[in-house]
């Protein structure tokens, strides 16, 4: 009898804990429902089949006129930006002069910053815990989101004291496609 009162203790006790991280999950959808602007710094990385490719960017992103990712390392690369608007239409600025690109309907390094925003609200959680990401205490959210080309797993850690992001990795079909380690996160809430 002892035995299953403390089976049932330490059910009660697990139990209570996951709660806390819905009650956490929820909190951070809720913030970023409220997010109209953001500024973003980060370091992206695109894993390709043949080699990784870095590129450290600054992103400015408005719920109403969309987003502009501006490349800052490597250097070579340091004047181009891209912009996605909210219609998901492209254009890359390069020198002064600006591109239409088409459609951005799909996860790239120009939009997964705005995507990892809209993915915090819209997705769908699929698991959640905690992790230690840099020495800071993170909530992990599993999100199932969509892109043009199928499903996208965004997998983003979170601070548990300011709610921002630390660290994010975009996934498909199983294989890890672009990771963000966040330089910096400042937003304004309606």
């Amino acid at each position: 009898m002892k035995k299953t009162r403390l089976g049932v203790l330490l059910l009660c006790c697990l139990l209570c804990g996951c709660g806390s991280r819905e009650a956490e999950v929820q909190n951070i959808q809720q913030q970023y429902s409220r997010i109209q602007s953001a500024k973003m710094g980060a370091e992206i990385t695109c894993h390709l089949e043949q080699e990784n490719r870095s590129f450290t960017v600054e992103c400015t992103y408005d719920k109403e006129r969309g987003s502009t990712t501006a490349v800052v390392e490597p250097k070579e690369l340091a004047e181009i930006s891209a912009t996605v608007r909210p219609d998901e239409a492209l254009t890359v600025n390069y020198d002064g002069a600006s591109l239409a690109a088409g459609e951005m309907t799909d996860l790239a390094p120009a939009n997964c910053l705005p995507w990892l925003l809209r993915a915090a609200v819209e997705g769908y959680v699929l698991d959640y815990g905690e992790e230690i990401i840099e020495g800071a205490s993170c909530l992990r959210v599993a999100l199932d989101t969509t892109g043009e080309n199928g499903k996208v797993l965004c997998t983003a850690w979170f601070d548990r004291q300011t709610l921002t992001p630390c660290y994010i990795e975009f996934s498909r079909d199983d294989r890890v496609v672009l990771t963000a380690r966040m330089l910096s996160f400042t937003w304004e809430s309606a």
